[in-house]
């Protein structure tokens, strides 16, 4: 087991650092002393960890609370989702830069540094990402991304040159507090709790790509990710739980509704309307069962309807770019 972090370091760090960590953890026991002690040997001591926790089962909120003078811990009664979690913790951070992280990534000791330094030397950037290796088989997963016109990520190739992406995936993402700030004014939080977990990353991006910021991936941060950890590392979507298929399918509804210009929605039409028909019959021949709960999700898009075309007017209104803020990140089907 790692060695937890020791108190006297983090008191330094809150002197010296401008960068805050945080994290949500759902039943994340397995991969909490690797995170921590990862978190502990960064070159740039943290200013503060702030750790919310979303009603776990698996001892790891106690593992937490017995560190509490080095961890800022808040409690959830019950699992509150991805969104929820990480809009407590981030709005329980102080730092100018807050460093938002996966429980299930394991940072290089330098990841930090090198990323705020990118930071610094771009003022216009909101947010930096690295290079991501698959914990168990150290293969390449990728480095930001780009979108797919059916809304789906399209990883980018990690390595190169350092250079701009179109987001960065929540699994470990360094993030200028202003930027946050102003992306939290379109729809109240930073990430839209509505979406629970799951496209929640591409709405921020999206989001802050049309309010004229950019992202930037370096290949010199790197991290470790077990992927899926909170559900048992089920990476594909036939492979999780209905609820977050559910999830999903609500979010990349509201996703197109809350920031798609209509001209980039035309362009986009025929890619999205294509996967929906291969995508509802395919469900209904390998998980039948699941359909009926599944098409829920449509439903709740319905009632959603009024709060998304709200946030949509918002961002239509404050929007620096609009189709450019994605037409120049659209890669295939």
């Amino acid at each position: 087991m790692a060695p937890p972090l020791q108190a006297d370091s983090l008191a330094k760090a809150r002197v010296t650092a401008a960068v805050s960590a945080a994290l949500a953890n759902w039943n994340g026991a397995a991969y909490l002393p690797k995170c921590f002690a990862a978190l502990q040997a960064q070159s740039l001591q943290l200013h503060e960890i702030v750790v919310v926790d979303n009603g776990s089962t698996d001892g790891s909120a106690d593992w937490l609370a017995q560190r509490q003078g080095l961890v800022k811990l808040l409690r959830c009664g019950r699992n509150e989702g991805y969104c929820v979690g990480y809009n407590l913790a981030i709005a329980a951070t102080e730092s100018p830069y807050v460093l938002v992280l996966n429980t299930d990534v394991y940072l290089a000791p330098d990841f930090v540094e090198v990323a705020a330094n990118v930071l610094d030397s771009h003022t216009e950037t909101a947010a930096v990402t690295g290079s991501f290796y698959e914990e168990a088989t150290d293969r390449t997963i990728g480095g930001g991304f780009r979108l797919r016109r059916q809304l789906r990520m399209y990883p980018e190739s990690a390595g190169g040159p350092e250079r701009e992406v179109f987001g960065a995936s929540g699994a470990a993402v360094l993030f200028r507090r202003a930027a946050l700030d102003e992306a939290a004014e379109v729809v109240g939080q930073v990430y839209d709790p509505r979406y629970f977990s799951y496209g929640e990353d591409i709405d921020l991006a999206w989001r802050l790509q049309s309010l004229g910021w950019r992202v930037r991936y370096t290949a010199d941060a790197c991290a470790h990710h077990v992927g899926s950890g909170s559900l048992g590392g089920a990476l594909r979507f036939l492979d999780k739980p209905a609820l977050f298929q559910r999830h999903a399918l609500k979010n990349r509804y509201l996703t197109l509704i809350k920031n798609a210009p209509p001209v980039l929605l035309m362009e986009m039409l025929g890619a999205l309307l294509l996967t929906d028909l291969v995508l509802w019959p395919f469900l209904c021949l390998r998980q039948p069962l699941r359909v009926p709960y599944l098409l829920g999700g449509i439903v709740d898009v319905l009632r959603l309807l009024p709060g998304s075309w709200r946030r949509r007017r918002v961002l239509q209104q404050r929007s620096r770019r609009g189709a450019q803020a994605v037409r120049p990140w659209l890669h295939g089907i």
